[in-house]
């Protein structure tokens, strides 16, 4: 049964500016489907694995509607004006009654490389570890170059074995440190 999704929320300066890390939530719906809108054909591309434009209304659906504790979803937003923009997001899911989940991210083009990535990243293994999880895994294109150094930087290895040779698959312990 699912657990009401809490309110996680921390405040942090990068790159000389404020940035809000919290829980996704359903009234984040028109700024999830922005940031995704406003990602390159690149970047969504890397995240998705397919030319999606846009995200479809079940997708929306679904991503702003976290079944937490099985899924979580945090990401990163800035002041735009009187309103937020979304700036990254990272999200797990894991498969019913698994200690395993698939976890990914996506930063804005002109955030990357700025940390956003792994704030995000670390907070949610946090999460992760208190709800049960035990372990990551990423699917990740070999040319996403920055995802995959990101992946390095927090102790991600590839895990062998496996049979789609288009895509990388790391996996990586919940409760491992990675070099904070």
């Amino acid at each position: 049964m699912p657990t009401e999704l809490p309110d996680y929320r921390e405040r942090i300066e990068l790159d000389g500016t404020p940035v809000t890390i919290r829980s996704m939530r359903p009234s984040d719906r028109d700024i999830e489907d922005r940031f995704v809108r406003d990602l390159s054909p690149d970047s969504r591309y890397l995240r998705f694995h397919s030319a999606l434009k846009q995200l479809t209304p079940a997708m929306l659906e679904r991503f702003t509607n976290p079944d937490y504790p099985s899924e979580m979803a945090l990401i990163a937003t800035i002041a735009d004006g009187d309103a937020e923009r979304q700036i990254g997001v990272a999200r797990y899911v894991c498969a019913p009654g698994s200690d395993r989940a698939e976890v990914a991210v996506a930063v804005a083009d002109d955030w990357q490389g700025k940390g956003v990535g792994t704030r995000l990243l670390r907070r949610l293994r946090d999460i992760a570890g208190e709800n049960g999880v035990r372990h990551f895994e990423a699917t990740v294109l070999p040319q996403n170059r920055r995802m995959l150094a990101l992946a390095r930087e927090l102790g991600f290895t590839r895990l062998t074995g496996l049979p789609d040779a288009r895509t990388v698959v790391l996996g990586k312990d919940v409760e491992d440190a990675d070099g904070e």
